[in-house]
């Protein structure tokens, strides 16, 4: 309706999003008496936070009459999708907080969720405020200046001059279910780091699958997110937060059910992951991947969830599965035997996921590799003590990251080879 979108203008807000750990809000933007301050830092991660772009609810859209309708293959545009949603609250330790066990526990909540659409490779969209005609970043727009009105004018040029970048979105209410997990010493899950996100990635989607079947509704009516801690603990990786929403307009109740019934959840997420009929070597659609979650394939990985939610449960890092380290340790080896000299030799252990490298200067080398959630902490006892200064050889002992390896090898490479070749 005619006026919807200038008052939908008026109410646009300011949206940060954190490029290291995801963390996204939105904030009301400072009147013109007041001082806005710029140089803010993420509540996450503590990294600092790039300007922020102006974020809008559209009130609606429509194509513009100077544009037919693209039916070809070739000419199809650039695609953009809707983040998934943001929980930008804090919640205190005052609350009334469910105990699971000595390492998780639960919140029921009523709150606002963020989604946000931030344009092709998230670049945002350029966006005309006296004609309302919107094109992507990406398609070099140039809205700055005259272009035509993307609606039915007696004058059908607008003469522009005042373009803004924006992203657009919206926020909702919901019954979400948030469960604080405090991993301690055992486990460090630091914001941004490819490791936490495959983790955390891969339990969401276990829980929320055990949530729709413990409470036997349809897959799709809940959904499980997670985000740092917003405290010290959270940035520094020893405290995350797992929230589970319902996906019914305004909430149906459903994740708030699953606060005392948090042990049987995590429970029956271990056993989907373990009981895969595929018995597949990450995810396959018979456990974990749905067509829903098909941009987060490669960050799926059922033997890295099975170790972090039974340590959840337990308190006890389990073995790692030992085919994953046998393969891993196989083809790092052979990719270094590829990438470097003659000057080198190597001595594979797969079993103990360790590479023995030797220079014909005497230098000597172990790669040794290390469980996706503890980075640091090699599978080989050997290495460990060795790592660690319990034990003195002449070895230089290189921790490598299983995960990297299976799924970058090049930089699982690169990143042995400047250690033992700068």
């Amino acid at each position: 309706m005619k006026g919807d979108r200038e008052e939908a203008w008026e109410k646009h807000k300011h949206y940060y999003e954190c490029s290291n750990c995801g963390f996204a809000k939105t904030e009301v933007i400072p009147s013109a008496t007041q001082t806005e301050v710029i140089s803010k830092e993420c509540q996450a991660c503590g990294e600092k936070l790039e300007r922020p772009v102006n974020w809008l609810r559209p009130p609606g859209f429509a194509h513009p009459i100077d544009k037919p309708e693209e039916t070809s293959p070739e000419g199809i545009p650039d695609v953009s999708y809707a983040t998934r949603a943001k929980l930008f609250m804090p919640f205190s330790e005052k609350e009334k907080w469910v105990k699971v066990n000595d390492r998780v526990k639960g919140l029921g909540l009523r709150t606002h969720l963020l989604v946000s659409n931030t344009g092709p490779s998230g670049e945002g969209y350029n966006y005309c405020v006296s004609c309302g005609r919107i094109e992507a970043v990406t398609n070099n727009s140039t809205l700055g200046g005259r272009h035509n009105k993307p609606f039915p004018s007696d004058d059908p040029i607008c003469p522009g001059g005042y373009m803004s970048k924006i992203v657009l979105g919206t926020d909702f209410i919901t019954d979400i279910g948030l469960f604080s997990i405090d991993l301690g010493p055992g486990i460090k899950l630091s914001p941004g780091n490819y490791s936490t996100e495959v983790g955390l990635r891969t339990l969401c989607e276990a829980l929320a699958k055990a949530a729709s079947k413990i409470l036997e509704i349809e897959p799709n009516d809940i959904i499980a997110e997670f985000r740092p801690a917003l405290d010290q603990k959270g940035r520094s990786g020893e405290k995350v937060e797992i929230f589970l929403y319902d996906t019914l307009p305004g909430g149906a109740g459903f994740a708030t059910q699953l606060l005392e019934r948090g042990v049987e959840l995590f429970q029956c997420a271990v056993q989907l992951m373990e009981d895969c009929v595929e018995d597949c070597d990450s995810s396959c659609y018979r456990c974990l991947r749905t067509f829903k979650n098909k941009f987060e394939h490669v960050l799926i990985d059922r033997h890295i969830g099975i170790t972090l939610a039974r340590f959840l449960l337990t308190g006890i890092l389990p073995p790692f599965d030992q085919r994953r380290v046998i393969n891993a340790a196989k083809i790092l080896n052979d990719d270094l035997i590829r990438s470097t000299t003659s000057e080198f030799t190597y001595d594979c252990d797969p079993n103990e996921g360790v590479i023995h490298i030797e220079h014909k200067d005497g230098a000597e080398y172990i790669v040794a590799l290390c469980n996706p959630l503890t980075p640091k902490v090699p599978f080989s006892v050997a290495a460990y003590e060795i790592l660690s200064g319990k034990r003195k050889e002449k070895a230089q002992v290189i921790p490598m990251d299983e995960f990297l390896v299976r799924n970058n090898l090049p930089s699982a490479t690169r990143a042995v080879m400047e250690k033992i070749a700068p």
